[in-house]
């Protein structure tokens, strides 16, 4: 699947450090982790998660003793707990939270309370369906774009750009949308394929150090399930790998070079459709091509209405052509 010559550059100069796979910190989803620490069991880190679920980013406004004495613990504890979720230290987390926390309050203040698993009852009329799922389907893009690492975004634009090859893994629903996405940087020279799943064992193992995986999975919980289970093997020989997932601390999350996440607001099973995680997973993948497009923006934009004239042309040409 050779590139267009066009492409062999990325135009945005050397490579960065960019968002290391292995990385324990959570990524958008920090709130979740805390909420997750809080249903755990009794001690000092419950007491702490619980405290800044009922505080939320009134934590900014706090020393770190009011905090300890607030949550009936120690400074210590709140350095441990700190570094449990990734952190150097209290300061970096309580900031990150702080935000994150901000985030999410300003998110329950402009949508309405709809269930992500199951937006809508039996009995629910036609309008109020369509208006729940309109609600969730922009509640998703709007937080993802919220929850999305531009430095990492960046970081998968260039290591697509870069490749020789570029190959998506995902399967039902995942699968559909990688069509997509390789439609769209077919159009601007990059060409992409989506293997089925039956082929995409093949697929992965013929991709090389000059290549890149696209690997999209909402739980990202399993190396031992397709798309996940191609992780292993493609580090193995140097592939450069884009995980597309929930912000949780997942497995491929912590597993690939560059993870670009969004926030776990669905059930993985339970749930009548995939309404969040779909348009979640749609805008991560249009803004990771739109970052590749502007790359040569000039170029693609050449390319995208020389071939605007092309089609125009050849319909001028069958319009005059006689019956």
């Amino acid at each position: 699947m050779p590139r267009s010559e066009e492409h062999d550059k990325t135009g945005w100069g050397p490579r960065g450090a960019g968002n290391p796979g292995g990385a324990e910190r959570p990524t958008g989803g920090l709130v979740d982790e805390v909420r997750r620490v809080s249903q755990g069991r009794s001690g000092s880190k419950k007491s702490i998660a619980q405290f800044l679920l009922n505080e939320g980013s009134g934590v900014s406004s706090l020393a770190m003793g009011e905090v300890a004495q607030l949550s009936f613990t120690s400074k210590p504890s709140l350095v441990r707990f700190a570094q449990a979720l990734g952190f150097s230290g209290w300061t970096d987390f309580s900031e990150a939270f702080a935000q994150e926390a901000r985030d999410h309050e300003e998110a329950s203040s402009i949508w309405p309370n709809v269930d992500p698993n199951f937006p809508f009852k039996g009995d629910t009329s036609a309008t109020g369906t369509v208006r729940a799922i309109a609600s969730l389907e922009q509640q998703a893009i709007y937080e993802a774009s919220q929850s999305l690492d531009v430095a990492t975004l960046d970081e998968a634009a260039r290591y697509v750009l870069e490749a020789d090859d570029v190959a998506f893994f995902g399967i039902e629903q995942n699968y559909f949308q990688g069509q997509l996405f390789a439609y769209k940087l077919r159009q601007i020279g990059i060409d992409c394929v989506v293997p089925r799943r039956e082929e995409a064992p093949l697929v992965a193992k013929g991709l090389g150090p000059g290549g890149c995986a696209v690997i999209v999975s909402y739980s990202g919980l399993s190396n031992q399930r397709p798309p996940s289970s191609y992780v292993e093997d493609l580090r193995e020989r140097h592939v450069p790998t884009i995980g597309v997932t929930n912000s949780g601390n997942n497995w491929l999350r912590r597993n690939v070079d560059c993870a670009l996440t969004f926030r776990p607001r669905e059930h993985f099973v339970s749930k009548i459709a995939s309404f969040y995680g779909e348009r979640a997973t749609n805008l991560v993948l249009d803004a990771l091509f739109s970052r590749c497009f502007a790359a040569h923006y000039d170029a693609n934009v050449r390319r995208k209405l020389s071939k605007v004239v092309a089609i125009e042309r050849k319909l001028q040409v069958k319009d005059v052509l006689p019956e």
